[in-house]
């Protein structure tokens, strides 16, 4: 729930437009398994809790919290303990990473201090954001639309039978009667009606930045 809120702010400080905590779909880390952590592993993952924002071309935001398998050659694989990061991926700026600490007292009091100077201040950077109104969901993409890359966990099929459901996954290994595999590129809401049928354990995104 912590993370859905940073998304949030982060989100409204980003496009201009609010974000409400109960339109950001939010899953947190009781799903993932030792098993989960081992096929990371083994394919040079580290599993994060991951909030995103993402505008799409048309301009709609897609916001959701979720775990991400992450390249262990990305910065944010490395990120422990107290310590967050934020990556932003721009226009002209491309990719960049703010990091710090995000708990303790001193963090904590240094950012609420700041935010009420820069109300005291009025006409801050930020005092836009005092007055926006609500917009519904217009603006919202469906993050079953949205594209992604994941790893899957299927009891019972074996990994050709698990390739001819998911054309181009890629094997990640097989055994005690599980395959794991990775799916490339399918829109989250075809993922999750095929894992339905069949007897998976709960999917792991690809974090694609």
């Amino acid at each position: 729930h912590d993370a859905c809120r940073k998304t949030c702010i982060l989100a409204a400080l980003s496009f201009g437009q609010h974000v409400y905590p109960d339109q950001v779909p939010t899953q947190g880390i009781r799903g993932v398994s030792l098993a989960d952590v081992a096929y990371a592993d083994s394919c040079g993952y580290k599993i994060k809790l991951l909030g995103r924002a993402i505008r799409e071309p048309e301009g709609k935001v897609c916001a959701f919290v979720a775990p991400h398998l992450v390249s262990c050659e990305n910065p944010l694989a490395g990120v422990e303990d107290v310590f967050n990061a934020i990556a932003v991926t721009g226009n002209a700026v491309g990719d960049v990473m703010f990091y710090g600490r995000g708990a303790g007292d001193l963090p904590t009091a240094s950012a609420v201090l700041s935010d009420v100077i820069e109300i005291v201040r009025g006409g801050g950077r930020n005092a836009g954001i005092i007055s926006w109104a609500d917009e519904g969901n217009a603006h919202l993409a469906n993050r079953r639309d949205y594209a992604i890359s994941a790893l899957v966990r299927i009891q019972g099929l074996d990994f050709a039978a698990v390739e001819r459901k998911f054309p181009g996954c890629e094997r990640i290994w097989e055994r005690d009667g599980e395959t794991a595999a990775l799916v490339h590129s399918i829109k989250e809401g075809e993922l999750e009606d095929a894992l339905q049928a069949l007897n998976a354990a709960p999917y792991i995104r690809v974090f694609d930045c």
